[in-house]
């Protein structure tokens, strides 16, 4: 009876010992900035540039270090200034290699003292201060065509995997309101290859249009096979006509 006694005392102590020290693992460290980086799924993501920046005013100073491959991070930083954390993945598609921002799960600054920055791949989503994950299409209308932006149907179907390899879905949009930023625009798309049909939808009738890139000498066609650019923040232009 006893020597079970002591067996459970030793396994308690072993089990409080393990406790304490995956504690002590997400505490943070004087002058370290650490962190985990993961993809769209949650997994680990090795290979990712992480940026400390030195906020203070006119030091312009910045250190850099890469994730490894459980997605984990530990960039040593200066005595002086504080800091701002930023994560970007650069990831070839299509032909195309874009350099992506992370989400951060805290994107406050911080000081010497040392903190964790953790970070996700988005597909879409707004950023802490301006803009979305997600890339945009800019919509005209050809001269002459006098159509109701806001009865104007889009659908953007998938054409194989998304920039993270996933599946994506068949997306159904409208234009933005008038006198709001999104206005004339389809906002936040995931990057990745689709085929974007319109419709404009009037009393109860679909009528569907004809689109084009407003940049260069493309015919207008039914289904317009949309690749997003690099940067991907500049999205891409396109005109329809009815």
């Amino acid at each position: 009876m006893r020597n079970n006694i002591y067996f459970y005392i030793i396994c308690l102590a072993l089990f409080l010992a393990s406790c304490k020290k995956e504690g002590n693992a997400s505490e943070t460290e004087t002058g370290y900035a650490t962190g985990k980086v993961v993809d769209t799924q949650g997994k680990p993501l090795g290979d990712v540039e992480i940026t400390i920046e030195n906020t203070l005013t006119g030091t312009y100073v910045s250190y850099v270090g890469k994730t490894d491959i459980n997605g984990s991070y530990k960039i040593k930083i200066g005595k002086v200034g504080t800091y701002h954390a930023n994560a970007y993945l650069v990831k070839n598609y299509n032909g195309k290699s874009y350099r992506l921002p992370l989400h951060p799960d805290n994107d406050a600054v911080f000081s010497n003292a040392g903190a964790i920055r953790n970070f996700q791949w988005k597909l879409s989503g707004a950023m802490p201060e301006d803009g979305h994950y997600g890339s945009h299409i800019e919509l005209n209308d050809e001269i002459g065509v006098n159509i109701d932006a806001q009865s104007i149907e889009y659908t953007l179907t998938p054409a194989g995997k998304l920039i993270d390899g996933s599946d994506g879905t068949v997306l159904t949009l409208h234009t933005g309101q008038p006198n709001t930023p999104s206005y004339n625009k389809l906002t936040d798309i995931p990057i990745g290859r689709y085929t974007l049909t319109a419709v404009y939808v009037k009393d109860g009738t679909r009528h569907p249009l004809r689109l084009k890139y407003t940049l260069g000498s493309d015919n207008y066609q039914s289904g317009l096979t949309i690749d997003f650019p690099e940067p991907w923040y500049e999205g891409v232009a396109v005109t329809y006509n009815y």
